[in-house]
Parts: C-alpha cells; sequence; structure tokens
C-alpha cells in the first residue's frame, strides 16, 4: 500500500510538468513565429513593390467567401496583378496565413498555395485553378501545410485570420527549387525578384 501511495504521488508530481512543457513549447513557437514575421518585413522592405494585386472575388482586407474555403467548396480564388517590370521573365504566387492557430497567439505560418514558374505573359490565375489546369500551362503548384500540392482553403480554427497573396516578379524564366515548397521556391528566387504585391484576404473561424 504504501509503494502504491507513493507511486501516486510521484505520478501527481509528473502531471504538473505537462502543462509546463506545453506553456514553454507555445512560448518557443510565439518567439520563433515572430521571428520569422520580422525576418520576412525586413525581407520584404528591401524588394520593389510595384505590382498591385487583386481579385474578381474579395477586395483588399475584404472577407473572403466560404466558398474559398474549408466550410465552401474550397476553390481557389481568382488572382491578377499588374504593373509587373518590362524586362519580368516569370511570375510566383504565394499565400500565407500568419496567424496559426489564433490571431491572438500566432505559433506558425501556413503556407496556402505554392505556385510558380508563371509565364510572362500571364496576369492572372482564374478562379478554381486546379494543378491540373495550371499544368496545361507548365505553371506548377508546390507543396503547401501537409505536402499537399494544391490551394488549401482557409480553415481558421479561431478567430479572424489573414491571407496574404503575395505575387512576385522574376528575372528568369523558371526555377527548380530545392524543395518544392514555400521556403524552397523563395530561397530559388533570392536575388532574381524585380518587384512584388500583396493581396489581403480576410476569413474568420466558423
Amino acid at each position: 500500500m504504501k509503494k502504491g501511495r507513493k507511486g501516486l504521488k510521484r505520478l501527481k508530481h509528473l502531471l504538473w510538468i505537462v502543462p509546463l512543457l506545453l506553456v514553454a513549447a507555445a512560448i518557443v513557437l510565439s518567439v520563433t513565429a515572430a521571428n520569422a514575421r520580422e525576418a520576412d518585413t525586413t525581407y520584404h522592405a528591401t524588394l520593389n513593390r510595384s505590382i498591385q494585386v487583386s481579385s474578381k472575388d474579395f477586395q483588399d482586407r475584404g472577407e473572403m467567401p466560404v466558398q474559398f474555403s474549408c466550410r465552401g467548396a474550397g476553390t481557389s480564388p481568382h488572382i491578377a496583378w499588374t504593373g509587373g517590370p518590362e524586362n519580368v521573365q516569370s511570375y510566383v504566387l504565394l499565400a500565407t496565413d500568419w496567424d496559426a492557430p489564433s490571431p491572438i497567439l500566432p505559433l506558425f505560418a501556413v503556407p496556402h498555395w505554392v505556385v510558380y514558374n508563371i509565364p510572362k505573359g500571364f496576369m492572372e490565375i482564374p478562379q478554381d485553378s486546379t494543378p491540373e489546369k495550371l499544368a496545361r500551362f507548365d505553371i506548377l503548384v508546390g507543396a503547401g501545410i501537409g505536402g499537399t500540392r494544391e490551394y488549401i482553403p482557409p480553415c481558421p480554427p479561431l478567430g479572424q485570420h489573414e491571407y496574404e497573396f503575395r505575387i512576385y516578379a522574376l528575372d528568369v524564366p523558371t526555377i527548380a527549387p530545392a524543395t518544392n515548397d514555400k521556403a524552397g521556391v523563395l530561397s530559388a528566387i533570392e536575388g532574381h525578384v524585380l518587384g512584388y504585391g500583396e493581396l489581403i484576404g480576410l476569413f474568420s473561424a466558423g
């Protein structure tokens, strides 16, 4: 009986450690996310923001319709742009949610759409552009969260999230990233960006 009681006491002490570990992990993730966001802001401050990005489906900093989310059909929205430099050779589209899991406590960025090798003659990505449709024009779709190579619709668990759609104009016709995710694409376009622009879509937890 004494051994059993000692075992229970030890277990109770160990249970106190679990929430402390969770809090510590959240703090580490929060600091890492903040540093990543700051580095992203610093990097883009060095670029020429000359491209105007728009959509037929939502206004800048406007609410995205449900059909483009996990609560609807989950189709990709229309994205268009103007103001590309004369010597542009191709474009890249990256869509990111910096607010996961909550805008109050963002712990990590979620890549929702990675599209690259968009020919210089293209000035828009039509609504419901699947990887198969884009492949007809040799446009490639990279991996988003979970390695999924397609548009990943917004599905925020908490609060109102900002979805950042960025267009980059490049001085090369194609890129061959070491990895086909956002990090790989960003690494591949470094030193080749002539200009960029962004459109922010909002979507709230249901």
